[in-house]
């Protein structure tokens, strides 16, 4: 199979005499993050009050174009790690590793490697920015029940995001077709579902089945209107049948988007025995549903985004609901300052305590750009 796969990348170069040039490139970006958290009074033991965090990427690529600059082949190696992150998820827990290979012609771009399923690379739904771009971001200052990876358990009792992430940077390879008219589709097969950065738990008895992904994307111009929307379909064998969505709208320097995910079991669940590894609903995201709404602006160094994500399970009462308010300034090319506000209320599956928080985080911090 490897070697099908590099004779794949290998073919879409020119065979010429002539050469082309390569390009190498490393960069990276270090954050550090100072949380505040208000808990309501009921949950006040499980959080800490005062929190921070270590967020560091560097990101190292070789590219090769030919001399008509119609063919290039890129490798990459991204390097990224956590201190004192709530969500476990890089590829090795505490830190990771994505390495892959892009090669582009004028047949259409292949990706072979660690790399995100098209459906996530097409999306493209609420704005975002700054410390809390993304949903995952907000646990690190309010735990989340309902999400839980560590060295001990894998528990996603709901979708933690509106972008299919079920198999996360698992090895894959994808196909991306020319744009005609500003539309693509592209195909993703994933041999091994499971990476640290999806929602699968390594003991599930399907964790090892194989996955395909389709989607398909447009961006148009409708007057002084710029449209982005994408459409995707997912299915990992013995696990769930995904749709997701998103849609994004741009007008001067305000955006509006949105997404939509939808998870449902086809036929017979495959997971019949509880192994004793495996938590109470670890696997409940497999019937569910998330959506979210944003509004971003940016003007010069500074961009803000206001969001708003919900997620609920189908078959049980878990639920999720993220306030983000999120603001970021670029001091200069080597440094950003963040400012953000989320309000959260994380429903389990009881009343007890141990399934449900609910409170504001506050958090600061300075990004470093290399």
């Amino acid at each position: 199979m490897k070697k099908i796969y590099i004779i794949a990348l290998l073919g879409l170069l020119p065979f010429s005499a002539k050469a082309g040039e390569w390009e190498f490139e490393v960069s990276g970006q270090a954050k550090g993050l100072y949380g505040y958290t208000d808990v309501a009074e009921r949950f006040e033991k499980k959080d800490q009050n005062n929190h921070g965090v270590g967020i560091g990427e560097i990101n190292t690529s070789a590219v090769y174009t030919s001399e008509d600059e119609e063919y290039n082949l890129g490798f990459y190696l991204d390097l990224m790690g956590g201190i004192d992150r709530e969500l476990q998820n890089y590829n090795q827990g505490r830190w990771g590793e994505e390495a892959y290979a892009i090669a582009d012609s004028p047949y259409g771009r292949i990706l072979l490697g660690q790399t995100f399923n098209v459906a996530a690379q097409f999306h493209d739904g609420a704005p975002s920015v700054g410390a809390l771009s993304n949903n995952s971001d907000v646990v690190d200052f309010i735990s989340n029940p309902n999400w839980q990876r560590d060295s001990k358990e894998t528990r996603f009792a709901t979708l933690n995001s509106t972008y299919i992430n079920t198999d996360g940077v698992a090895p894959k390879i994808s196909y991306v077709s020319p744009e005609v008219y500003g539309t693509a589709m592209g195909f993703t097969y994933v041999p091994d579902a499971y990476n640290r950065r999806g929602l699968v738990n390594k003991h599930a008895s399907y964790s090892r089945k194989d996955g395909y992904i389709g989607a398909l994307y447009t961006t148009q111009e409708l007057g002084s209107l710029n449209m982005d929307a994408s459409f995707a379909a997912a299915r990992y064998h013995d696990d769930d049948t995904e749709f997701s969505a998103s849609l994004k709208f741009g007008y001067g320097n305000w955006s509006l988007g949105g997404g939509w995910r939808k998870t449902y079991i086809d036929g017979q669940d495959k997971q019949a025995s509880q192994d004793s590894r495996l938590p109470y609903l670890f696997d409940n995201y497999r019937e569910g549903e998330a959506w979210d709404i944003g509004l971003g602006y940016e003007i010069g160094p500074f961009e803000a985004a206001l969001s708003y994500f919900e997620s609920k399970a189908s078959r049980k009462e878990n639920k999720d609901k993220i306030w983000i308010l999120s603001n970021q300034y670029q001091l200069n090319k080597y440094i950003d300052v963040y400012l953000a506000a989320a309000h959260v209320d994380f429903e389990g599956d009881s009343s007890a305590l141990a399934d449900n928080n609910q409170g504001w985080a506050f958090v600061s911090g300075l990004g470093i750009n290399f």
